[in-house]
C-alpha cells in the first residue's frame, strides 16, 4: 500500500531536471527522495556536499535504512576549495540555503556540467535568487510546510508569542559610566543607532550589540523560567541565543561548550523533561516525543527560525492527534518585533497568537 509520503516522493522524482533544487518541507524525506532519483536513473556513485559534518551521519544511517547500494562520498562547504570538478553520477548539495556567496561560487565550480540536485526545507526568495545567479540552479519542485501539515507529514501547531518588557530593576550591565539596567542600555544603543542612521553611517556593529543584549536579556530568561515551571512535568526543548543564557536556566544543557553527548542522545530518545540548546539540534535530528518548545531568542532569519520550529512538528505514531505548542519570547521593543515579522514568514498567520 502506497502512503502519502511515498506518492509525494515519487512525484518529486518525476519533477527533477539535471540541475534542480528540491524545496521540500522538513520531514518530507529528502534523502530517500534522492535515493529514489538515483535508482530511477541507475546512478550508483554520488557525492554529498553539506555545511556541517553532522549532516553526513544522517546520510550514512539512511543509506542502510533504505538499502541504497551506491557509493557516497562527502565534503563540507568549507573544504570545497580543495575539490576538483566531481566525476560523479550525481552531486547532492544538502542544506544549500546555508551556503555563503563565496561557497556558492565554489559549489558552481565543483558541480560543473554534472547532474546535480540541491536540497532545502527553508529558503527565502532572496536566497533562491542568490543561488540562481551564482549557480543557475532553480527550484524544480516545491512542497511547503503548510502542505506538509495538511497532508499529515508534519504535525499541526500553534505559535504563542510572549512579549516582555526589558528589565529596569537590576543594574548589571557594565558601561564606561558604571552599571545600568538592560532597558537603559537598550535605549542608549537605539539612540546611537538613530543618530548614526541620520548621519548616513553604517549601524551594523550597533545592531550586533543590540542583538547580544536581547540574546542575554534577564527579562527573557525570567519569562523562560516561568514557562518551564508551568510545564515542569512535560518534555520541553528550549532554544537560546547564547551559551550563557542556556546555562542560566537551571536545566540540563547541550551546546558547543558542554559537548556532553549523553545528555543530547538521552533527551532525543525520550529521557528527561527539559533541555536547553542553541543551534546544534536544529537540523537532521529526530527528537521523540516532543511537542512543546520554548524559543528564548528568535533571529530575524526565517530559514533559521523555521528550522527551529520544525524540530517540534514531527509526526508521532503513538500520538496521531499531536499538536505542537511553540512559545517564543520576544522583548517588547520595536527592534525585535520587526525581526519577528520576517522570522515567521513560512508559517500560517492564523496559527500565531
Amino acid at each position: 500500500m502506497i502512503n502519502i509520503r511515498d506518492k509525494l516522493q515519487a512525484e518529486a522524482v518525476n519533477k527533477y531536471f539535471n540541475k534542480g533544487i528540491y524545496f521540500l518541507c522538513p520531514r518530507f524525506g529528502k534523502v530517500k527522495t534522492t535515493f529514489l532519483l538515483c535508482e530511477k536513473n541507475n546512478w550508483n556513485n554520488i557525492k554529498v556536499l553539506a555545511p556541517r559534518k553532522d549532516i553526513f551521519e544522517g546520510w550514512k544511517n539512511d543509506k542502510e535504512k533504505f538499502n541504497f547500494n551506491g557509493e557516497i562520498e562527502f565534503c563540507t562547504f568549507t573544504s570545497l576549495k580543495k575539490e576538483k570538478p566531481c566525476q560523479k553520477d550525481l552531486i547532492v548539495i544538502d542544506e544549500i540555503q546555508e551556503a555563503s556567496i563565496a561557497q556558492l561560487k565554489e559549489i558552481n565550480r565543483v558541480i560543473s556540467n554534472f547532474n546535480c540536485v540541491a536540497l532545502s526545507g527553508t529558503m527565502t526568495n532572496k536566497t533562491q535568487d542568490n543561488i540562481f545567479y551564482t549557480t543557475q540552479m532553480s527550484v524544480c519542485h516545491k512542497y511547503s510546510i503548510e502542505e506538509g501539515v495538511e497532508d499529515n507529514i508534519l504535525a499541526d501547531y500553534t505559535i504563542n508569542i510572549h512579549y516582555v518588557d526589558l528589565d529596569k530593576e537590576n543594574k548589571y550591565i557594565k558601561t564606561s559610566k558604571g552599571f545600568v539596567s538592560e532597558d537603559k542600555k537598550y535605549n542608549q544603543l537605539i539612540w546611537l543607532k538613530d543618530k548614526m542612521t541620520k548621519e548616513k553611517k553604517p549601524t551594523f556593529f550597533i545592531d550586533l550589540k543590540i542583538i547580544n543584549l536581547l540574546q542575554n536579556s534577564l527579562a527573557k530568561q525570567n519569562k523562560t523560567k516561568e514557562l518551564l515551571k508551568l510545564n515542569k512535568n512535560k518534555r520541553v526543548l528550549v532554544f537560546c541565543g547564547t551559551t550563557e543564557t542556556a546555562d542560566n536556566l537551571d536545566i540540563p544543557v547541550y551546546h558547543s561548550k558542554t559537548k556532553e553527548k549523553d545528555i543530547f542522545t538521552s533527551f532525543c530518545s525520550g529521557e528527561g523533561n527539559h533541555l536547553a540548546t542553541i543551534k546544534m539540534m536544529q537540523s537532521g535530528v529526530t527528537i521523540l516525543p516532543i511537542s512543546l518548545g520554548i524559543i528564548n531568542y528568535m533571529s530575524g532569519n526565517p530559514e533559521d527560525s523555521a528550522q527551529k520550529i520544525c524540530r517540534f512538528l514531527g509526526i508521532e505514531y503513538n500520538n496521531l492527534n499531536k499538536k505542537a505548542e511553540i512559545h517564543i519570547i520576544c522583548s517588547n521593543t520595536e527592534f525585535e518585533k520587526k525581526r519577528m515579522e520576517t522570522a515567521l514568514m513560512f508559517f500560517s498567520k492564523n496559527k500565531i497568537q
